[in-house]
């Protein structure tokens, strides 16, 4: 799932350098902490190793040490914030934010502090949601794309319908194989076409 959105990405950075250069793309990264993605360490990027097994974590780290902690929980609460900030900067009134994601979020940011939470904690979803409803308001059209397959349970899914709901966005229900022709179709039907008169 990881190289699928990976390729992607990669994909995107072509289609918008070679077709559309007036157009700029940044990607972010979300684990239990989250960063820009310059487009030169887009081939280089790996998902994160798993490092807990416990059945039940519960941790409180401060955001300054929070490379020294397990990095394979999903904090899209604060990748929702650096994307948010990303837009502030760009001049361009059509924003589009694309989620790819396989799971509900397992951590947030309270100030100075996040939380690593597995199973799920509604304390991450209500941050998250609360988070991508302000992108919304801030003018931000935003596509999920959740990748459902070799899952056993899909409860998460309910967290995906929320966000759309919440954000009057579009949701994406797909396999790995067929992220591509989604992420496409949805970046093309979400620029704004420009009127001209002569």
């Amino acid at each position: 799932r990881f190289l699928a959105a990976k390729r992607v990405a990669m994909a995107m950075q072509a289609l918008v350098r070679s077709r559309f250069p007036q157009d700029s793309i940044d990607f972010v990264g979300f684990y239990s902490g989250a960063n820009i993605i310059p487009e030169v360490m887009l081939p280089l990027t790996m998902p994160k190793p798993v490092t807990i097994y416990d059945y039940q974590v519960r941790m409180r780290v401060p955001v300054k040490d929070l490379d020294q902690a397990p990095q394979h929980f999903t904090n899209l609460h604060m990748g929702l914030q650096l994307a948010r900030r990303l837009l502030r900067r760009r001049t361009s009134e059509n924003k589009q934010l694309f989620i790819i994601t396989d799971g509900q979020p397992t951590a947030h940011l309270e100030g100075d502090v996040c939380y690593l939470l597995s199973p799920p904690d509604p304390r991450s979803t209500v941050a998250t949601l609360k988070e991508a409803h302000l992108a919304a308001r801030e003018g931000a059209r935003i596509s999920t794309f959740a990748l459902i397959e070799d899952y056993w349970g899909m409860d998460w899914v309910g967290f995906v319908d929320q966000l759309t709901k919440l954000t009057k966005g579009v949701a994406f229900y797909t396999s790995s194989d067929q992220l591509s022709s989604g992420i496409m179709e949805s970046y093309l039907s979400g620029r704004k076409k420009k009127a001209y008169i002569a």
